[in-house]
């Protein structure tokens, strides 16, 4: 492998962890919108109760989740692990 190759994998990873961040805010951002209106909604029409909460609530799972994996913040079964495992099945340790 050269230097070329190399570069390029690294420009790869680069350029995907960037999408990745991208999907992330553009997701974060229409949260934030949609929440919004919702919220505003259900304070002009229903205050008495927040049902905007239960979707706040439920979408926030999984933009909670879409962080976890663009920013890996739990990064249980990555490259080290699988690195360890490798080495532990080939008789390494």
């Amino acid at each position: 492998m050269n230097s070329q190759d190399q570069t390029s994998d690294k420009e790869r990873a680069v350029i995907e962890h960037v999408k990745k961040l991208k999907s992330f805010y553009q997701h974060l951002i229409t949260y934030l919108l949609v929440i919004s209106g919702l919220v505003i909604v259900n304070l002009i029409f229903s205050p008495e109760y927040l049902w905007s909460l239960w979707a706040a609530f439920g979408w926030g799972i999984g933009l909670a989740s879409h962080a976890i994996g663009t920013f890996n913040l739990f990064d249980f079964f990555g490259e080290d692990w699988e690195k360890k495992q490798v080495e532990k099945r080939m008789g390494k340790k």
